[in-house]
Parts: structure tokens; sequence; C-alpha cells
């Protein structure tokens, strides 16, 4: 029974993931062509937005904790991974982190003073402001899957829902040009959510994500992990369209674009 159990959980970790071969930033009049290796028991899905509406029907980003959670439990799976965390469900007050260190506030990467870019969280009540939790994301996000802290405050509701009050670093960055607190639009830059892609496909666009965290497209992080797939295509103003041809009339994506892998060390890399 054990061993079940186990089976069962590492199965619940596979993420409903896409992968489809052509060239990277592929326009919408290219060929497009079969990947090797689709899953041969993958049921085919459709590609869901946030309010679980078919990316083709509203031309949003994908959503990978809806689109997943068609099958499996991905708030449970959030919840439990350490990767998504990244300290932000062990959050203690400034100094009482496991560091010791008087401004550290958890022992993950979201809270924890790093020492190679020398920025840190900056707490609830301080005088100074250095990384707010949407600076985090931009700067530190690329070490950083989604979920957690980029989806969630500190308080347990969604970082969407916050209301500013003055320089609270959940809702402020630092402006680049002044150094001053400025407030910022959660609504506007959305969250980013656990990335399925990520680990769960063979060649994730890694650098496309990176520029949309950094650009503060947080909620097109994951669309833009499948840049160069064929699935989805970038235009020259910087908005990002989903490809027809790689579904089926039904809205699924097309059975032979069915494709998951176990995370490799190249994913890991």
């Amino acid at each position: 029974m054990r061993k079940a159990r186990v089976f069962l959980t590492l199965g619940a970790l596979l993420a409903v993931t896409v992968l489809v071969a052509g060239p990277a930033g592929a326009g919408s009049n290219l060929p497009i062509s079969a990947p090797s290796g689709a899953s041969p028991i993958h049921p085919q899905f459709p590609l869901l937005d946030a309010d679980g509406n078919n990316v083709l029907d509203s031309g949003g980003p994908v959503s990978p904790m809806v689109t997943c959670g068609q099958c499996h439990d991905t708030a449970f799976i959030e919840q439990h991974d350490y990767h998504a965390q990244q300290g932000f469900d062990r959050m203690t007050s400034p100094g009482q982190a496991p560091s010791g260190r008087p401004w550290d506030t958890s022992p993950g990467l979201f809270g924890e003073w790093n020492p190679i870019t020398y920025r840190y969280l900056t707490p609830k009540g301080d005088e100074r402001l250095d990384l707010g939790t949407a600076d985090w994301i931009r700067y530190l996000g690329f070490r950083h899957p989604g979920g957690g802290p980029a989806v969630t405050s500190q308080e347990g509701v969604p970082l969407t829902a916050l209301v500013p009050s003055d320089t609270d670093p959940e809702t402020h960055v630092l402006d680049p040009e002044t150094g001053e607190p400025t407030t910022w639009d959660w609504n506007a830059s959305g969250v980013e959510e656990l990335n399925c892609f990520l680990c769960h496909t063979s060649q994730p666009n890694n650098e496309a994500r990176i520029r949309e965290l950094k650009a503060g497209n947080f909620q097109w992080a994951s669309t833009a992990t499948l840049d160069g797939t064929g699935v989805v295509f970038q235009l020259t103003d910087g908005e990002w369209q989903w490809k027809k041809e790689a579904f089926d009339d039904n809205g699924n994506l097309s059975r032979r674009f069915v494709t998951i892998q176990d995370p490799s060390s190249e994913n890991c890399g």
C-alpha cells in the first residue's frame, strides 16, 4: 500500500504539458511539423485561461493551474512544492529565520537575503524599500517556477485583490528612474502561476519566459514558455497569438502534440 500511494503521488505531479515542434517565433503561416514522443496514454485536452475559457476563444494567456487542474490536483501540488513556495510557507518576523540575520524573513529564496545580487525582500514596515514582491519576481523570478508568493499575498489573499497601502512592499516597487516607491498594478501584470511547462516539456523556452517576467507581464510567462513549439507565436508588437492549426475541431490540442515527460537534468539546470 505504501508503494502504491507513492506511485500515485508522483503520477499526480505530472502536470499536463504541451510540446510542438517548430521554429522559435514562427508565424502562423508556417507549416507545423509533428513532434516526436507524443504520449501514448495522455488524453487530449484544451488549453484554458484563468477563467476556464479556451484560449482559442479568449486569446488570453494559458493558465497551467486551470488547464492541468482539469485532471490533476494542481492546488495541492503548488502548496506542497518547495520550488513554488521558496520559503513563502515558512515566513517569519525579521530575524526569526534560521539564518539568524535580522533582515531575513524565511529560509528560502523568497525572504532570504541574496549575497550574489545583494538584494533582499523588504519586510512590511521597513523604512526603506528594496525589493517589493513584484520586483522580486522581475529580478529573481528566473530562479522560481511561479506559484506561491507570485500568486498569493503574505496574508493569504490573491495579489490581484490587494489594495495599495502607503509603501507596502507587496503593492509597491522602486521606480527605476527616481528610485522612489511607486504602486504596482497587479491586475495589469497578472500573477505568475506555477509553470508546469518548465519541468514537463523537453525544450521549454525559458529565455522567453524570463523576458516576460522582467517586463512585468507575469500572466504571460507560462505562454511564453511555449514559444517556438508551434502552439503560440509572438507578434511584432509583443502580443502573443495562439495557432489554431495546432488544435482540433473540438478546441483540444491535436493528439500528436500531447507530450509529457518526467523532469530531466536539463530542466533542473
